[in-house]
């Protein structure tokens, strides 16, 4: 089974974020391949109602974790949101993830949603 690291922006669109992040994830799980979305599987720790529940939102925390999923992963898929490919350019996060993938010599493909 195919693995896949879903990479998306996150910071200044986390709600969004996360809704798109889940449906792509659910058309990727639908196609047959495995997957890892950073954002669905990680937003509800960073947004629990009391504080000392949350996980910090900051790329410095979820750096290594992120890392070590991009190790596990066959192929990295960014996913450019509803809000642009901008928002892919500036993202501090999804650019570092291309960053080690490519160190790493993982194939990397952009995708749209109407594309999975």
């Amino acid at each position: 089974m195919k693995r896949i690291y879903l990479a998306i922006p996150y910071t200044g669109m986390t709600e969004s974020s996360y809704r798109q992040a889940n449906k792509a994830t659910l058309k990727i799980l639908n196609k047959g391949m495995n997957v890892f979305s950073p954002i669905s599987h990680c937003h509800s720790l960073t947004t629990a109602e009391n504080e000392e529940d949350r996980l910090p939102e900051t790329w410095e925390f979820w750096e290594k974790i992120d890392y070590q999923f991009i190790d596990w992963a066959d192929e990295i898929y960014v996913l450019i949101p509803e809000e642009g490919i901008e928002k892919v350019r500036q993202s501090t996060g999804v650019q570092a993830e291309i960053a080690y993938a490519t160190k790493m010599n993982k194939e990397i493909t952009y995708v749209l949603m109407e594309d999975l």
